[in-house]
């Protein structure tokens, strides 16, 4: 299996020189393998020693408790196996009501936000494999969609790549059972609301009925239609600069002359292009969307706006000799945002992490035993002079009790419902109050990160320690919390 897959990883350039890599880990067979594979390739003395590793996990919120515990249980595993590990939180299902989408679709666009989040351009390992290429394209032939539909996953596309595209579910099952790995079991992936599971646990035994064969069947004609797309891809971006007028994020527009100039094939891929880039990368456009385009771009002018409603909110209107392709939905943006939880990282203890969003890297350390006694002693004879010399604070360098922080801490910037019991009180606050207490300025608050341990906030970075987590004369471990600047600056 290490062999398959590094001459893989190889025949297609998968991983870089150097940098880091992020692993998407659900926690099941699949991811589990990718990850132990990728750990055992990269790294100093290792095959590829120049590239580091970094887990992202997301909880769906599709599963109550369970996806707690999933979440948690990977983040653990990245801690004992010494690499960093971000977890995200989304309520798909309300994500799904609101943009009126399936919860299938809903899931994966929010799992590729949040791991793109998370990634900051670097590339982004996720654990398909050669079943779920069959069903991809299986999926896909439901759905139509044309050639490029047809090609199904591919070893690398855009900043995701598949090392393990070449191997079977079995086979990263039979992978995990050799090396004593224990997989989490998604339950999800037997749900019948989901057209990939029908198609997993009916389509494909349905079809190996007609056909022992249809697997490696549809994996050679994705191939076939992989050369063929691949050029049709290079003539769009040949003609792009000269078809597109303008590019932002929620519309782009497009010259009609050039539109028009083009065969009806690349018109069609073109468009294709434009209304992926502003559909989360996947156009929602079929045959009967495009006829209805090329019926209004072919229309004699006669100086009026031509709009036309398409499919996720999409609009196009005809402005004379220009073409503009819009969202219409960028108002509903701050509400759908609200379901985005910020991306938590785990932070070992001791450990040092990034803080998502933010400039920060999360750091923290088990004070030597010798300062520890001294420090008890000067709690004992209340000596607060003498414990903050032994125990020099800053603004963001404080202490905390070792056995409130736990062995593995979360760290995030604030989201709404956060509280936490400032230093002295008996009861606990709005970490919204609190900031406003404090009177940090409104464009601060949302890049101060927060500690938590597993019951309650432990730190407001540069604001206050929890009460929960102070040094007392029972303490038994002392924990330095800090945060230092991305370039080490405190």
């Amino acid at each position: 299996m290490l062999e398959t897959v590094t001459a893989y990883i190889e025949q297609h350039h998968l991983l870089p020189d150097q940098g880091v890599v992020v692993v998407a880990v659900s926690g099941g067979a699949d991811s589990l393998c990718l990850l132990h594979l990728l750990l055992r390739l990269c790294g100093p003395g290792k095959h590829f020693p120049s590239v580091q590793l970094h887990v992202a996990h997301l909880d769906h919120q599709l599963r109550g408790e369970a996806s707690v515990q999933e979440a948690v249980a990977v983040a653990q595993l990245a801690q004992a196996w010494g690499l960093p590990c971000t977890v995200g939180r989304v309520d798909v299902p309300e994500l799904a009501r609101a943009q009126q989408r399936s919860l299938e679709e809903a899931s994966r666009i929010a799992r590729y936000r949040f791991l793109r989040e998370v990634a900051q351009g670097q590339p982004i390992a996720v654990a398909h494999h050669k079943d779920d290429q069959v069903e991809t394209l299986l999926l896909h032939l439901l759905r139509g969609g044309g050639i490029g539909a047809m090609v199904g996953l591919q070893a690398r596309q855009q900043d995701i790549i598949r090392p393990l595209l070449s191997v079977s579910h079995a086979d990263t099952v039979a992978y995990c059972q050799a090396h004593h790995l224990a997989p989490l079991e998604d339950l999800s992936n037997s749900d019948p609301r989901f057209l990939r599971n029908r198609i997993r646990h009916e389509l494909v035994p349905l079809l190996e009925t007609m056909n022992a064969g249809i697997r490696e069947t549809l994996v050679r004609n994705a191939e076939v239609m992989r050369v063929d797309a691949e050029w049709l891809a290079t003539q769009v971006e040949l003609h792009w600069s000269t078809v597109v007028a303008d590019e932002q994020p929620d519309r782009i527009e497009v010259r009609l002359a050039p539109l028009l100039a083009l065969p009806l094939s690349l018109q069609r891929h073109l468009l294709r292009r434009v209304t992926a880039q502003l559909c989360d990368g996947q156009s929602p456009l079929e045959l009967r969307h495009f006829e209805l385009i090329e019926e209004v771009l072919r229309r004699q002018g006669s100086g009026e706006t031509l709009t036309l409603h398409l499919p996720q909110r999409l609009q196009l209107l005809r402005r004379g000799d220009m073409v503009c392709c819009e969202r219409t939905d960028r108002q509903q943006a701050p509400a759908q945002a609200q379901l985005m939880e910020p991306a938590e990282v785990a932070l070992s203890v001791p450990g040092r992490v990034a803080v998502p969003g933010t400039p920060w890297v999360a750091v923290a350390e088990l004070v030597p035993d010798e300062a520890l006694q001294a420090v008890r002693e000067a709690l004992r004879q209340k000596d607060w002079d003498k414990v903050w010399t032994i125990l020099p604070l800053a603004r963001y360098v404080v202490y905390v009790d070792g056995e409130v922080a736990g062995a593995l801490l979360r760290v995030r910037t604030r989201c709404a419902g956060d509280r936490m019991r400032p230093l002295g009180m008996v009861h606990e606050k709005k970490v919204q109050d609190v900031l406003i207490d404090a009177h940090i300025p409104r464009d601060e608050r949302a890049n101060i990160p927060l500690f938590f341990a597993q019951a309650h906030c432990l730190w407001l970075a540069g604001v206050h320690v929890d009460d929960r987590a102070k040094l007392t004369e029972q303490t038994s471990t002392i924990v330095r919390l800090s945060l230092v600047g991305s370039g080490g600056g405190q």
